[in-house]
């Protein structure tokens, strides 16, 4: 069997030396300080993940990883960094479209763990890519349904704006009455703020991916919380992460952008697995979503 292949990126040559420890019994490794060697080898090889620094004197890493994201979209991307810079963090999700966001000093396990997942994950894409399986984005019968969680109406507004009668729109400005909309009906688009009232709905973002992985979902905030952040990336696979006030432009070319990735998700079920989420490890936050999941399941059982 062939080994999978492993690019890293780091502008240290020690920290490479360290990673390639961790991995060279497994995968073939390339190892490089010069981002534009990475990207030559994208393009002439087939990599299977590729993991980044994110500052670096050539180019950013998520500046790295975006490029990748073009070059091969069945590859893998982890930032993996030693900077929680807030900017990074969200150019990582608009961009990079990261699968895991890690943070060094690294746990050895949690790398190697997360490695071998994305290796995987790049592996059956890449096969579907060879057995020439057309990845259909085509609209559904149905409208597709977008969620609104936001107690500011102009998101509701803005949403509206952009969309027109595209999309059966749905706002809910609670978190109870957005849990009641997730468990009556499927939900293409979730469009949140981290905050509803004086609710932190981070674990509702989590539970939504563990639940429908081809659901895709967008932040729409005032916070900057890179530590927050940071979860959602790794916990709840948000697509993107917009600051308020809306720039409805940009807007609208997320939301075509991932309208047409979750029809591709949704016709090719394969593909959810690049949606994969890690486990919730706040405590608190998982007791919420354990609650969560056991509502939705009494609401879908006596909703018709």
């Amino acid at each position: 069997m062939n080994k999978p292949t492993l690019l890293l990126i780091d502008d240290e040559e020690r920290i490479l030396r360290s990673l390639r420890m961790l991995f060279f019994t497994g995968y073939n490794v390339h190892m490089t300080t010069d981002p534009h060697e990475a990207i030559r080898i994208l393009r002439d090889e087939k990599v299977h993940v590729i993991v980044s620094d994110q500052r670096m004197p050539i180019m950013q890493g998520s500046e790295l990883l975006r490029i990748a994201r073009e070059t091969s979209p069945s590859t893998m991307r982890i930032l993996l960094t030693g900077y929680s810079d807030i900017k990074a963090s969200i150019a990582s999700v608009n961009e990079g479209e990261v699968f895991r966001y890690l943070l060094k000093p690294w746990n050895a396990e949690e790398v190697k763990q997360t490695v071998a997942q994305a290796a995987a994950i790049a592996e059956a894409s890449f096969a579907l890519q060879q057995s020439h399986v057309e990845i259909v984005a085509s609209a559904p019968e149905k409208k597709p349904r977008v969620l609104i969680m936001d107690d500011d109406e102009s998101t509701a507004q803005a949403v509206q704006e952009v969309l027109h009668d595209r999309c059966e729109i749905i706002w809910a400005s609670n978190a109870q009455h957005a849990m009641e909309e997730l468990a009556k009906q499927d939900i293409s688009v979730v469009i949140s703020d981290l905050m509803l009232g004086d609710t932190n709905v981070s674990y509702i973002l989590k539970t939504i991916k563990q639940i429908n992985p081809q659901t895709q979902c967008i932040v729409v905030t005032s916070f900057d919380d890179t530590s927050r952040l940071i979860d959602l990336i790794n916990q709840a696979q948000i697509a993107r992460y917009l600051s308020k006030p809306i720039h409805k432009s940009m807007l609208a070319r997320d939301l075509e952008y991932l309208l047409k990735r979750f029809y591709a998700l949704s016709n090719l079920p394969a593909l959810q697995k690049s949606q994969s989420v890690a486990p919730i490890n706040d405590p608190q936050e998982k007791l919420l979503s354990l609650n969560f999941m056991g509502l939705l399941n009494r609401l879908r059982n006596v909703t018709p």
